[in-house]
């Protein structure tokens, strides 16, 4: 792994940008990011920081652009670990770019880099979101696996139809694109365990997704106010945001030799909150 370029989509913020600095013991390393001033700002940060660190503008969105990306780190040098930190919250987001950045996002990251994977560790993020959304359904389901062959227009256009609506008035209160956002990240961990046998076949590679709870970054600071954020630290168990480096931490111990019988698998790391939202705790 030493020495192999560690790729760090959406690598120019919060938790993207903590592991970037992490991974940079194993090798030189690589951010992209839709914000050309993000990106200079993350460079310069970590630079300061001694990491050996390349960037260039990507939206995972965006084929010609990942394409561009993929191409500039590939002549860097030999891919080592791919981890895929891009993606939007549902706050002030319409539906239709959180189905295009979170979920053929996804796909179309995994899609560049497949060929060049060796040895190496694929890693989504999803979100705990994920586990809250009903489904998917029977028809959700048989779209997913069409990934590789429908058009990207009548991926949208379907999933649009069949995301399902909140059954809880708690995510019916969260806004229109809310079950949007929560389909999307349990389509990422639907997708990374559909790719388990795939990515396997390039030389024993692994293909995990995170689900991060309520961790402190910009995207959470950013979309509420003291209030709500009081009260997101009221649904973990030890009353605080988890912090972009305990993230980083343990992402850089996961692609670490001498894990190699992980694949294809969801891991939250949330403080307990699913424990509480889902167990009487015993006391």
């Amino acid at each position: 792994m030493e020495k192999r370029l560690q790729v760090i989509t959406g690598g120019t913020s919060g938790m993207g940008l903590a592991t970037a600095k992490a991974l940079s013991v194993y090798g030189p390393v690589l951010i992209g990011g839709r914000s050309e001033k993000r990106l200079a700002s993350a460079m310069a940060e970590l630079k300061e920081a001694g990491v050996e660190v390349y960037g260039k503008p990507c939206d995972v969105s965006d084929k010609a652009s990942l394409k561009a990306f993929v191409e500039y780190a590939v002549s860097i040098a030999p891919i080592g670990n791919v981890i895929n930190a891009a993606g939007v919250d549902y706050a002030n987001m319409p539906k239709e770019p959180i189905i295009r950045i979170n979920m053929l996002g996804t796909h179309y990251v995994l899609e560049a880099f497949l060929p060049y994977l060796d040895d190496s560790y694929v890693v989504n993020f999803s979100s705990i979101t994920g586990n809250f959304y009903p489904g998917p359904s029977k028809e959700e389901k048989e779209l997913w696996d069409q990934t590789q062959t429908l058009s990207e227009e009548e991926f949208v256009a379907r999933q649009l139809e069949l995301t399902a609506k909140p059954n809880d008035p708690r995510m019916a209160a969260l806004g229109d694109s809310y079950m949007t956002y929560a389909m999307s990240k349990r389509y990422v961990q639907y997708y990374t365990q559909a790719n388990a046998l795939r990515v396997a076949m390039k030389n024993g590679s692994r293909i995990i997704s995170i689900a991060p709870g309520s961790f402190y970054t910009p995207m959470l600071a950013g979309g509420n106010d003291e209030a709500m954020q009081a009260s997101i630290k009221r649904g973990t168990v030890y009353q605080r945001f988890g912090t972009s480096e305990e993230m980083a931490d343990l992402i850089c111990h996961l692609v670490a030799p001498g894990h190699g019988y992980l694949t294809g698998v969801d891991i939250i790391h949330d403080g307990g909150k699913t424990a509480l939202a889902f167990a009487k705790q015993m006391m």
